[in-house]
Formats: C-alpha cells, structure tokens, sequence
C-alpha cells in the first residue's frame, strides 16, 4: 500500500501512510498479547474445573490451545484481571471444592425489620411478593415517595408492593420510636 501512495504522489503522503501502518501493527501487537493473556485465564478456569477426563478435551481441540507460556503469563497477570478481584497463590489446589455455606450472605444473622403496621391488599399483585386481594401482611417500611410500600408476610416473605394497591393502618407507636 505504501509503494502505490509512493509511486503516486497524487494520492497523499507517503510518509503518513507508513507511520499509521506502524500503529496499527502496534495495536495489533497489543490486541495479539491481550488474547493470549484472556486465553490464559481462560485455559486456567478450565483447568481447575473438574473434567471427566483429558480424553474429551484432547477431542474437543481446547488441549492443544492450552501451552505453558499461557498458563504463566496467566499467573502473572492475575492481579491485573478484568474485575480486578482474582488473586490467589499458585500453590494452593488446582481443583475447585465449593461448599453450600460458601456462599451463605451474612444477611442472615441481620435482625428483621419491626412491623409499624398493617395493610389490607386492595388488588391483587405479583413482584417481588404476590398478594391476593383482601389479604392482610405486616408494612414494615413506608411508601419513601416512590410509590412502594415494603411489606412482610409471616415472618419468612417480604417485598414491595404498590402503595396505591393497598390500605395502610400504621401504628403511631412504631412510628415514633
């Protein structure tokens, strides 16, 4: 491309040619090391996943992707990873155990919100908590403006419903305190 902007001076510089073709193979460069360094993470996750055996990867062609000089560059760039929140040392276990508790929110241990009053449901309605019409729950925050009113049914079920959907009877006593 440059030789035809040389040879014909009509059509620009030749010089201006040759300096972006630098800079897009630069950025190429740049794009080409990305890929390895997200291939590398990705040959990492898939590694610590438990396989059935190294048969079906071998079939599906992901075995020959995966080479060392990934995996390392993929354990030097660990703190450099998209979200910024993966740093984990080499030499714990390459197999991931999760346990249900593992990701248990600490929520739980958070003591409900107290009921300032009641509401009779005017319409039924389903969102984050359905309610059928004339049904009674406990409002245990009011309507902020917005137009939802957070309620609870029992002591296990909450969620928003319309404030015009519903007949609050708040009582003074929760309020003030």
């Amino acid at each position: 491309m440059k030789d035809v902007y040389t040879k014909n001076p009509q059509m620009g510089d030749a010089a201006s040619v040759g300096q972006k073709l630098a800079e897009i193979g630069h950025n190429i460069e740049k794009l080409r090391f990305e890929v390895q360094k997200f291939e590398g993470w990705l040959a990492e996750v898939e590694g610590r996943l438990p396989v059935r055996n190294d048969n079906s990867r071998r079939q599906s062609g992901l075995y020959e992707t995966q080479n060392t000089t990934t995996a390392n560059n993929c354990a030097q760039d660990r703190e450099s990873s998209p979200d910024g929140s993966y740093t984990e040392d080499q030499s714990q276990e390459t197999e991931v155990k999760v346990t249900p508790t593992e990701f248990d929110d600490d929520f739980d241990d958070e003591e409900p919100l107290p009921t300032i009053g009641t509401c009779k449901a005017l319409y039924p309605f389903s969102g984050t908590i359905s309610v059928a019409e004339g049904e009674v729950l406990n409002v245990i925050e009011e309507d902020k403006g917005d137009g939802w009113t957070r309620i609870r049914r029992n002591e296990d079920e909450e969620g928003y419903v319309p404030t015009s959907y519903i007949e609050v009877y708040l009582d003074r006593n929760a309020k003030d305190s």
